[in-house]
């Protein structure tokens, strides 16, 4: 990331520090954004007051994708990819006798709501709306041990770590698909967060059907631990990549 990426993040976000003005004071291109200290105009006010109206008028005839196209796309490739692992695994937690269907099956709907419509929240316009997603990364690990059938099957450490490896492996490509799509907004870390909740939960949701071992340890320890870091390590992702739009 750039120091103009980071003034213009900073300058979308309302917090500009002493760094982005310094920066801003050496830029000329940033330097015509700064905002004045005072309340006189700042000097070059009549030719800003140009520039954005030629801005403007760029905007009313460039036709723009509306941001629903690409969160559906996001959407439902993140669906189809949860579905197939959970065809390509089976859903032999779902056929085990000592298993509370119930429980199950409203746990298994909301996570496939989080995979798809969770998708078009995390993408929405603003900064409120994909913060809604995330008391659900307190929620659903309780939800996911109340669902459970509180038996230890995995018994070897190899056993387990399959589980981890699965949410890590099945969660990557939707990922790095959403980060991609990221680019074209400005960054913000509650945003990454939520939409690195959506993706990564494609393996928790296969392995939701698929794992019987229902145990609290396990369940803590190789579905939501994995889920957690995967949807967190979404943030250095994101500002690893290049800022396509800065809009919020």
């Amino acid at each position: 990331m750039t120091d103009c990426d980071r003034f213009l993040e900073s300058l979308a976000s309302d917090r500009l520090g002493p760094a982005d003005r310094a920066h801003a004071l050496g830029c000329p291109v940033c330097g015509s954004l700064l905002p004045a200290s005072g309340d006189s105009p700042p000097e070059g006010a009549p030719a800003l007051e140009a520039l954005r109206l030629r801005s403007l008028e760029e905007l009313r005839q460039t036709p723009l994708s509306p941001w629903t196209r690409q969160a559906g796309w996001l959407a439902v490739l993140q669906g189809a990819v949860a579905l197939s692992a959970v065809g390509l695994l089976g859903p032999t937690n779902w056929r085990s006798p000592t298993v509370p269907q119930p429980p199950l099956v409203l746990t298994g709907a909301l996570l496939l709501l989080l995979v798809t419509a969770g998708t078009l929240l995390a993408l929405a316009p603003g900064r409120r709306r994909p913060r809604t997603l995330l008391p659900l990364l307190a929620v659903l690990p309780v939800l996911l041990v109340l669902s459970g059938n509180r038996v230890h099957t995995a018994i070897t450490l190899g056993s387990s770590l399959s589980c981890l490896y699965t949410v890590l492996l099945t969660g990557l490509l939707p990922v790095v698909v959403g980060v991609m799509v990221l680019r074209g907004m400005a960054f913000d870390a509650g945003r990454a967060v939520a939409l690195g909740s959506t993706a990564a939960a494609t393996g928790v949701f296969a392995l939701h059907w698929h794992c019987t071992d229902g145990s609290a340890p396990h369940l803590l320890a190789f579905h939501v631990l994995p889920w957690l870091l995967l949807a967190v390590l979404v943030i250095p992702a994101r500002r690893a990549v290049h800022t396509r739009s800065h809009v919020p």
